[in-house]
């Protein structure tokens, strides 16, 4: 009986935070992050760690003179995608991506990275 008790105190132990301090985050994108592609591409997509919450969640990208060149931001797979088609074909040059989200136990985070078109 000592023995669960223990087992019981060490599982609330370790498994309590881990819980608390799981955020949503970037597992990959297309464009890569800090990757080069060789045309234009159509959009970015971001796939997350976990749901988002669309109404506070979104893809910007930004040219090298700090245009927009992306348009609204759409979410498929049950939240866990966020993508934006972009504005036209786009010129060779460095790109960068900002995103932020919320997931659904509330946390927030935002991160930026970059692309570029040879």
């Amino acid at each position: 009986m000592k023995k669960n008790k223990i087992f019981a105190f060490l599982l609330v132990l370790f498994l309590v935070p881990a819980l608390c301090f799981a955020h949503v985050g970037m597992l990959n994108s297309t464009p890569a992050k800090n990757g080069f592609v060789s045309s234009s591409p159509e959009k970015v997509t971001i796939k997350m760690a976990g749901e988002v919450e669309p109404a506070f969640s979104k893809i910007e990208v930004f040219d090298e003179n700090n245009k927009k060149v992306s348009k609204k931001t759409r979410f498929r797979e049950k939240n866990l995608i966020m993508e934006t088609k972009l504005k036209g074909n786009l010129s060779p040059g460095v790109y960068t991506v900002k995103w932020k989200c919320m997931s659904v136990d509330g946390h927030t985070l935002s991160e930026e990275f970059i692309f570029t078109i040879e």
